[in-house]
């Protein structure tokens, strides 16, 4: 998030308080600003503790259905940066962390590899017992067994599968039964859950405020 100060009509701060803004200090100018910018960051961190967007809807679930707190890491690196005494910056130190954050304040998808599932999640043992979650998979997508007696085919249990199946094998056969080729690179959606920002009046009244205690300050 980027916030410009400059005069303007339709801006909360009336002319005489931002005539007594542009003409101070550059120090001074640079002090409010972090000011306003730690106020933002405090916002912010607020709501990836609550989990609300900026607009106060709650952030959209995970799609794979997992619960838990999302962005939680995303707060604690927000930092103010102010440039040329006028321009307030609120971002993260690391590029990296900062395109992650802008992937999940507007929304988007992100591209994934093999290679980079195996450097995050380590590269995976296919000899070894099918996990749960591969069991899960299969059983929604109908997996059956030979009938112990009779002819026929039956639905697997869980443990059924997990015990007979090793990682590599339940793989192989839930790209078959979902007809899909094994990729090796795909597109992972991700949708938007802004935390950051806020309304130019709720920001240019936050200003007059910091203005003031700097002026009672001064008084």
């Amino acid at each position: 998030m980027s916030l410009t100060i400059t005069p303007n009509r339709t801006q909360a701060l009336n002319a005489s308080n931002q005539i007594a803004l542009l003409k101070l200090p550059s120090a001074k100018r640079i002090r409010i600003l972090k000011t306003l910018g730690r106020y933002e960051r405090a916002l912010a961190r607020k709501r990836i503790r609550t989990q609300t967007t900026v607009d106060g809807g709650q952030f959209e679930a995970r799609a794979n259905g997992k619960k838990g707190r999302m962005l939680k890491r995303l707060g604690k690196t927000l930092e103010p940066f102010v440039k040329n005494a006028n321009r307030l910056e609120l971002k993260h130190k690391a590029a990296l962390t900062g395109r992650i954050a802008a992937l999940h304040q507007d929304g988007g998808s992100e591209q994934m590899s093999a290679s980079r599932m195996a450097r995050i999640h380590g590269k995976p043992d296919y000899n070894a017992p099918c996990s749960r979650s591969q069991a899960k998979a299969l059983s929604a997508e109908g997996y059956k067994v030979r009938k112990a007696k009779g002819n026929g085919y039956r639905r697997a249990s869980l443990n059924e599968i997990m015990s007979t199946l090793s990682q590599g094998q339940a793989g192989v056969i839930l790209r078959s039964m979902r007809d899909k080729p094994n990729k090796q690179r795909w597109e992972i959606p991700v949708a938007a859950r802004p935390f950051l920002g806020d309304s130019a009046d709720n920001v240019q009244r936050q200003l007059v405020s910091i203005i003031e205690q700097i002026n009672q300050k001064r008084g």
